[in-house]
């Protein structure tokens, strides 16, 4: 999820916005915007994430299509990872 993080905020940056101002912008909380530049999805709630990245990559001018399936690849990896743990454990 880092390289979905680092396209954001390398993308906020070439327009020089801070995350306040993308905060005031899209009325999501500058804590969930950091997060996600983080590459810390796990923290925004789950019924937010998609929308959340598509609205942050929007404003930015960034074509959301290829970071969601990105985000969707990621997300479904990190399930499986998870499963095959519990299965071994």
């Amino acid at each position: 999820m880092h390289d979905i993080g680092r396209m954001l905020k390398e993308g906020r940056m070439a327009r020089g916005l801070d995350l306040g101002e993308i905060a005031r912008r899209t009325c999501i909380s500058s804590y969930y915007l950091k997060a996600m530049e983080e590459g810390r999805f796990h923290v925004i709630p789950k019924v937010f994430d998609k929308g959340y990245l598509k609205i942050y990559a929007n404003l930015l001018n960034l074509d959301a299509k290829p970071l969601l399936a990105l985000y969707e690849q990621k997300k479904n990896a990190l399930v499986n990872h998870e499963m095959i743990a519990v299965k071994s454990a």
